[in-house]
């Protein structure tokens, strides 16, 4: 710009040498020499016009680079769409994700809860089992005493009974008849009117037999959740 003004300055002094030589007046010398050099009006035109269109070049490069911007820019606001829609279309995948993820687990507690159930009942049948065999051993030990204990008895009773037979039969022989006919009476006696019977043992309580309640499991019905649909990229 500073060289232009100086050729504008120039242009000026050179019209002025000019109309002075054509009035016949005359023009200081150091005026006359310090402008004996200065270019034509033409020169200054063609270099005012090379300097326009070497503007102009720049300013039509200006708008093409801005251009070229602005669509580079238009191109990274698509691009990020893009992304913003694939991360969206993340997030929801990642939602139903978590969802059919906790659903399924909650189906699991409560199939493992109905496990521990029937595992539970097991167990009271177990003890019921044991407590059956802790009573049945109970009662055959007894009954084990009672048999040897009588055995023990009846061995005693039987040899003294003997003894005692061998000698009455020796002693007293009519005795001996009578006693004998009197005890087929008695057995007679007794398949007709039994003795009164002496009032059995009570045995054990019996066991508690768990009942069995089924549990029903909820979350069954559980079925995965559809994909996520994928959203429209915009332009």
């Amino acid at each position: 710009m500073h060289g232009l003004v100086s050729l504008v300055s120039r242009d000026t002094q050179l019209a002025r040498l000019l109309n002075s030589r054509r009035q016949n007046r005359v023009v200081p010398a150091f005026r006359f020499a310090e402008d004996y050099d200065m270019p034509s009006i033409q020169d200054v035109a063609d270099q005012i016009n090379a300097r326009l269109d070497q503007i102009n070049t720049h300013t039509e490069n200006t708008a093409q680079n801005t251009a070229d911007t602005h669509d580079v820019a238009k191109d990274i606001r698509s691009e990020l769409q893009q992304v913003n829609n694939r991360l969206t279309q993340i997030d929801q995948t990642l939602d139903h994700g978590f969802a059919n993820l906790s659903q399924g687990i909650f189906a699991l507690i409560q199939l493992q809860i109905v496990s521990i159930h029937l595992l539970d009942h097991h167990r009271k049948q177990n003890d019921t089992i044991i407590c059956e065999l802790v009573n049945n051993n109970q009662l055959l030990c007894d009954i084990k005493r009672k048999l040897a204990h009588q055995l023990r008895l009846d061995q005693q009773t039987l040899t003294s009974t003997l003894k005692i037979e061998g000698i009455m039969t020796r002693v007293h022989c009519c005795e001996a008849g009578d006693y004998d006919r009197e005890l087929e009476l008695k057995q007679w006696l007794e398949k007709c009117c039994p003795p009164e019977r002496q009032p059995e043992e009570k045995c054990p309580e019996p066991c508690g037999r768990p009942g069995f309640d089924p549990r029903q499991p909820e979350g069954l019905d559980w079925r995965p959740l559809p994909s996520p649909v994928d959203p429209k990229p915009e332009g």
